[in-house]
Formats: structure tokens, sequence, C-alpha cells
């Protein structure tokens, strides 16, 4: 029996960058709350300030994560593809028409019928060497899919 052969892929230096720059802006907005009080130039501020500053912060960072979420997963029947919002999106190999990686474009693609595209969003220029990989093995899943191509 052959070995079921499945593909993974996520984002490595934009989910880096991402949780980097979480850390930046929660620390900011945490030390602007500390230091409200204090060095606040003659303006008042009460500590629902402080919080309302906090909370400010966390929903800042939790968007600067948002690219830690693309998510791609491919085996012989489908890909499964996860932006950075919402759910898992399936599509089936008999439905995609070409496995794509432009020059000038930052994410691989799928194009389905119609020329219409799918981006893939975690297979990412920026992550050079993995994106090769992934890339290929993608390729031969699609082949192994279309072998009257």
């Amino acid at each position: 029996m052959p070995a079921v052969m499945s593909v993974r892929a996520k984002p490595v230096v934009m989910a880096r960058i991402g949780y980097a720059g979480a850390v930046v802006v929660l620390a900011a907005f945490v030390i602007t709350a500390l230091l409200q009080k204090r060095d606040n130039a003659g303006a008042h501020f009460a500590s629902i300030d402080q919080v309302g500053t906090v909370v400010i912060g966390i929903i800042l960072a939790g968007l600067c994560l948002m690219p830690t979420r693309p998510r791609m997963e491919a085996d012989e029947t489908a890909v499964r593809l996860r932006s950075f919002l919402g759910g898992w999106r399936v599509v089936p190999w008999d439905v995609i028409v070409r496995v794509e990686f432009p020059r000038k474009v930052r994410f691989a693609r799928l194009v389905l019928p119609g020329e219409e595209t799918l981006a893939i969003y975690a297979v990412q220029r920026l992550d050079r060497e993995r994106a090769v990989q992934t890339m290929a093995r993608l390729r031969e899943l699609f082949a192994a899919a279309h072998p009257e191509r």
C-alpha cells in the first residue's frame, strides 16, 4: 500500500514579525499606562484610563498576531486553506487547474477554472527555501491527482 503523502505549511518569517510586533505594541501600551498618572503634562488620568490603555494595547497586539494564522494542508484528496480571518476552505484537486508561484507575487496560489485564483497565504516568498520545498511537494500532489496532464 503506497504511503499517504501530505503537505503542511505555515508562514514562518511573517509569524516571527507578527510575534515581535505584538510584544513591542503591548509593551508600549503597558508602559504608557503605567506612566499616565505620573507623567501626564497636566491632564487628569484615572485608573480606568490606565486599564483602557492596556486593553487597547491587547487588542492591537492581537491584530499584530494575524500573520501567524494562515495554514495550508494538502493530501491526495484536497487542499485545505486557512487565511488571516475565518475558518478552513477545502478545495478538491479535481477543481484545481494549476498550482503556481509567479515571481512577482508574494504568495503561492491555486488557479481554478476561469482563471480564478486562491492565494495560499501560508506559502510566502519571505520563507524562501521552505516555500520552494513546499511548492515542490504541492506540485507532486497536483501531478498525482491529475495524471493526464
